[in-house]
């Protein structure tokens, strides 16, 4: 078992960091398809309508907004022998593996409530383990930039591990496999089953948790009005929903996307190939230019080049499937940088949280950051997928010119507008680098005299 690390071990060794961040690879496996596969599978494949499955989806992510915040202050105050963060992961194992297995690989004729149940199940033990790694990830280091690259090193996991998956799944798909239907969903799902066990024990095992000051503890609500006084997390909180709408619209719409208006059926994973490698490259490009210019000015930059990018996806119509592929790398590239910077300067405001209130409560700040995360997913399925039922969009095919150019509209305009909410919300965002190292002096001062 690995020992606690150090409070002036500022740098972990690449290769813990590597088996820390693994956890990343399995997640990959569940929650790729639950963006992408699952809702096309349960609408194309299992014939479901889209708005019953886009407000199922919607509803489900906004049960975690009572579950999340409860998870972050149940593990800011249980600790066990090996932390306060650690075994969560482990319990987190059985729900998310059953979870996987029943919504993944259904048998018969499943209902929306039979979607619905399965993914909280599954919701419920992502919850606990994005919470506790997420919470964890940043109480590793107290220093700016290695924040930064430690949140590098688990969005360039997950990256590497949809990566990872969605080759063989290429190769099956070329030859007739349909990109959601059962064989697909039933990989998705074996993969994660078989790897996560494995991750979640080298996570435990190579890399141990830092001592942190606990929390005075208060109520949910309390707590609650605590981390929504910080003004430098109201912007986090902000910036996180918009974010992650964008990248949920285009995951929903993909799939439809190519078929309808490139017309190619046989070309999804090979297109998220060339999307995740381009994050892969993306990531340490924007760890770099973090370090140069600050995370948050990282972030507006990103949110830029991401509006530019998405926009250009007006242009590719029937057979563009080479020019629809290069503006997916390019968006990829964008992509990249977003999440892992948001993660970064959330361990940062938990220090500014740190010093008002006399102890670290990072399990809540960051289960409101998943809140916001899932509720900007959510919000984007449960107005796409209505808007499209709205327009006449039929998931099965044969859509008209007018329902094309109104998916199109739609498939551009909801992201844009999104990132630009994104990069206005980050713009006033003050905790730099200078601000974050006065922070580290106060806790440490605070820390090392004994008093809370």
């Amino acid at each position: 078992m690995s020992e606690s690390i150090s409070p002036k071990q500022q740098q972990i060794p690449g290769w813990r960091l590597a088996g820390f961040a693994s956890i990343a690879f399995p997640t990959a496996g569940m929650t790729l398809p639950l963006a992408i596969f699952l809702p096309p599978f349960y609408t194309k494949t299992l014939g479901l309508g889209l708005a019953e499955i886009g407000l199922v989806f919607m509803l489900v992510r906004m049960f975690d907004i009572v579950t999340d915040p409860m998870m972050g202050i149940i593990s800011d105050r249980l600790d066990s022998r090996w932390g306060r963060r650690r075994h969560w992961l482990v319990i987190a194992l059985p729900f998310m593996m059953l979870g996987v297995l029943m919504a993944y690989m259904p048998v018969g004729n499943p209902t929306v409530w039979y979607l619905g149940f399965w993914l909280i199940v599954l919701y419920a033990g992502t919850t606990m383990q994005t919470i506790s790694h997420t919470a964890w990830a940043a109480e590793l280091s107290g220093d700016y930039h290695e924040r930064s690259r430690i949140a590098g090193f688990n969005a360039f996991a997950g990256y590497i591990g949809s990566l990872l998956i969605l080759v063989p799944l290429a190769v099956l798909e070329y030859a007739g496999t349909p990109p959601a239907g059962h064989e697909a969903l039933s990989f998705f799902g074996i993969v994660a089953i078989i790897f996560a066990p494995v991750c979640v024990l080298a996570a435990v095992t190579l890399v141990g948790e830092r001592p942190s000051t606990p929390a005075p503890r208060i109520g949910l609500i309390a707590g609650l009005l605590v981390v929504l006084k910080n003004p430098h997390m109201r912007r986090l909180l902000l910036a996180d929903a918009a974010a992650s709408m964008p990248g949920a619209v285009m995951a929903g719409l993909f799939i439809f996307y190519q078929a309808e208006l490139l017309g190619d059926a046989q070309s999804n994973s090979i297109a998220l190939i060339f999307f995740f490698s381009a994050h892969i490259i993306g990531v340490p490009v924007w760890v770099n230019l973090s370090k140069k210019i600050g995370k948050h000015r990282c972030f507006a930059v990103n949110s830029i080049v991401f509006c530019l990018t998405t926009a250009s996806f007006y242009f590719p119509g029937e057979g563009d499937v080479v020019l629809f592929i290069c503006l997916l790398f390019c968006t990829g590239f964008a992509h990249s940088g977003l999440q892992f910077s948001i993660r970064s300067m959330a361990a940062d405001v938990v220090d500014y949280d740190n010093v008002q209130t006399g102890g670290q409560r990072t399990g809540l700040y960051f289960a409101l950051l998943a809140i916001t995360a899932k509720a900007g997913g959510a919000l984007a399925i449960g107005i796409t997928y209505p808007l499209l039922a709205l327009v006449g969009f039929d998931a099965q095919g044969g859509n008209s010119e007018e329902t094309k150019f109104a998916f199109r509209v739609i498939y551009l305009t909801i992201p844009v507008i999104a990132m630009a909410l994104a990069y206005f919300a980050i713009r006033g965002f003050r905790l730099d680098q200078a601000e974050q190292k006065i922070l580290q002096e106060q806790i440490e001062l605070r820390n090392s005299s004994g008093v809370n």
